[in-house]
């Protein structure tokens, strides 16, 4: 690993980059002057197995003799949205150490610096494997988030910090926002319903309330890897009124078995939710998928009605199935 770099408050309010990685590559953050961050700047909360980890401030625990890990994730994040990161150990442990990277923000290394703060999640048990829920902020400043793992073993000795790197694709947010995330290449819809009983998916992607679907991945399992789905009221447009989000599985796309994440952000009340497909997929559109939660906003203007006809089963805008090999 290449040696500690630690940027502490002497940083200030501002914070000069570099523009090299550690394989004398370009880095693919500009040299440029940046704010200084906090790990909760872009990183809200984490969690596994509905126990959630202390933020904790300074720099991490430095490596000193524990387990390695292997971490796995999707490689694509959204502001607002989730990721689920399994990682796992060559010995067991109950400790996880989560932090950001300084190639992050441009620096030379990929060792925590740069952006201050980290989490620290103690697990219900001794096991050697997790699998941890990472929630980020609405407004996410870069295009880029280094994040690092480490656990500590039963003698409290920290392990090597292992990377995940993800790119950051930018959504809208606003009053409401719901986000969809799932970790194979298959086809997965998000869908939601508006107070005015308007639906907004892949087939109807604009509402007369407001409501849009910015975010549309692996349609008709024509791969991207985004494995992301963002559907958005902005600020000042969502209706008052009950809201349905539902999630459909389109397609498996050759997989066995998808699991995903529905994140609902209300006014900032914020839920999220877990589940998993297997099967083929139902190829479904208006009216189709599983029923995940309905939420209530008290304020707001009117839903309204849309001024045209609505979308009928017979005829949104279909996909077409890739042929994909079984």
């Amino acid at each position: 690993m290449s040696s500690r770099v630690v940027l502490g408050p002497a940083v200030g309010l501002l914070l000069l980059v570099a523009a090299c990685s550690d394989n004398g590559a370009e880095s693919p953050v500009s040299p440029t002057i940046l704010p200084s961050l906090q790990v909760q700047d872009l990183i809200t909360a984490v969690s596994a197995e509905g126990t959630p980890a202390s933020l904790r401030s300074g720099v991490p625990p430095p490596a000193s003799g524990g387990p390695s890990v292997t971490v796995s994730g999707n490689s694509t994040i959204v502001n607002g949205g989730t990721l689920v990161a399994g990682v796992t150990s060559a010995a067991p442990f109950q400790t996880v150490y989560v932090t950001v990277g300084s190639e992050t923000v441009g620096l030379a290394t990929a060792v925590s610096g740069g952006i201050g703060g980290y989490y620290e999640l103690h697990l219900p048990a001794v096991r050697s494997d997790s699998s941890l829920l990472l929630e980020f902020a609405q407004s996410i400043p870069l295009s880029q988030i280094d994040l690092l793992f480490a656990v500590v073993d039963g003698s409290g000795r920290v392990g090597p910090y292992s990377r995940l790197q993800t790119s950051v694709t930018s959504v809208g947010t606003g009053d409401v926002q719901v986000t969809l995330s799932w970790d194979v290449d298959s086809d997965v819809d998000l869908h939601v319903i508006d107070p005015a009983g308007e639906e907004v998916f892949y087939a109807h992607q604009q509402a007369a309330s407001g409501g849009q679907l910015d975010l549309d991945s692996n349609a008709g399992c024509t791969i991207d890897g985004v494995r992301n789905e963002n559907i958005t009221w902005p600020t000042g447009r969502a209706p008052r009124g009950q809201y349905t989000v539902r999630v459909d599985y389109w397609a498996n796309c050759g997989v066995a078995q998808t699991n995903y994440t529905v994140r609902v952000n209300n006014g900032g009340t914020v839920q999220v939710f877990s589940g998993s497909f297997t099967g083929a997929g139902d190829a479904g559109g208006l009216g189709s998928g599983r029923t995940i939660t309905t939420f209530e906003r008290l304020t707001g203007p009117t839903a309204a009605v849309p001024s045209g006809p609505t979308v009928s089963p017979t005829s949104f805008r279909p996909k077409t199935l890739l042929a994909v090999p079984r």
